[in-house]
């Protein structure tokens, strides 16, 4: 079984604000070959069995992609998609917002950004979420490491501030994103010391000298089972992923550099991350 763990939805033209319109124009983000992303992540996924799908609400970067829009479109192949809901700490009634998410919507994990929230992980409202999805059996995907985003710490996407939350919610399953790039290695330093917290690795295969050099230590710090497989749908397929991935090797081409073992990379990629992260299959819940 093939799990993407980390896909987008969104609509651009209204829920990308004006801040968020700069920061792309500046790094030169084309956002016209995304296409439809609704209509190409319906697609798209199609490579995976199963999808992890969310938006993301962060008013201090001016993402401002609704809950209601995602699920409804996880209801549209509701047999192999599952919706994480995003909860915007600085938003007003973020609580009620996660219960409505969880208890009617149909969430079944929830997408927190610190970087692009303008939030430490250990923020008291954090604090909040993290109580109610550690209650609840809700698991966290966490964006980790850089972005393209202004105007908020880099240090609150560092990897190592989840050790923290890990140590005072030891049953709340996280998952790390992109490996925390470019701090792989202090991710790798958190998942190896905590049973219920691993990474994604999506985004890093268009990276492929630093996407090498992070699977290696995962390798030698005999963490490779704590990694699951993603994309970052729309920025990426599912399917180009998991060409990127089992590609991973030609970077090193006939240098004598030490290969990432075959099965490391195919383990990842057909890791039972609903087991991983104690979820249910899509075709097994209840509507």
């Amino acid at each position: 079984m093939i799990v993407d763990v980390h896909t987008h939805v969104f609509w651009p033209e209204s829920d990308f604000g004006p801040r968020l319109q700069a920061d792309l124009n500046r790094c030169g983000v084309d956002q016209a070959v995304w296409g439809d992303v609704t209509e190409r992540h319906l697609e798209t996924t199609l490579a995976a069995d199963v999808a992890i799908v969310f938006g993301l609400q962060a008013s201090a970067t001016d993402w401002l992609i609704p809950n209601e829009a995602v699920a409804a479109h996880v209801a549209q192949a509701a047999d192999r998609l599952l919706f994480f809901a995003s909860i915007d700490p600085a938003k007003a009634g973020y609580m009620e917002e996660l219960e409505v998410c969880h208890q009617q919507l149909g969430a079944v994990g929830v997408k927190l950004a610190p970087l692009y929230q303008n939030a430490h992980p250990a923020d008291p409202r954090y604090y909040d979420i993290y109580r109610y999805c550690e209650k609840n059996g809700l698991p966290v995907l966490f964006h980790a490491g850089t972005s393209f985003v202004s105007g908020t710490p880099l240090d609150y996407s560092r990897p190592v501030h989840f050790d923290s939350v890990a140590l005072d919610f030891p049953e709340l399953r996280m998952v790390l994103a992109h490996l925390g790039h470019p701090w792989e290695g202090e991710t790798i330093s958190v998942i190896r010391r905590h049973a219920n917290v691993y990474a994604d690795l999506s985004a890093l295969y268009y990276r492929p000298w630093q996407f090498y050099n992070a699977m290696r230590l995962l390798v030698e710090y005999r963490t490779e089972s704590k990694v699951l497989f993603g994309s970052d749908f729309p920025f990426t397929t599912t399917a180009d992923s998991i060409t990127g991935v089992r590609n991973l090797n030609h970077i090193i081409a006939q240098s004598g550099l030490p290969p990432v073992p075959d099965d490391v990379i195919e383990d990842i990629i057909h890791r039972d991350a609903l087991a991983c992260l104690n979820l249910p299959h899509p075709k097994s819940i209840k509507r």
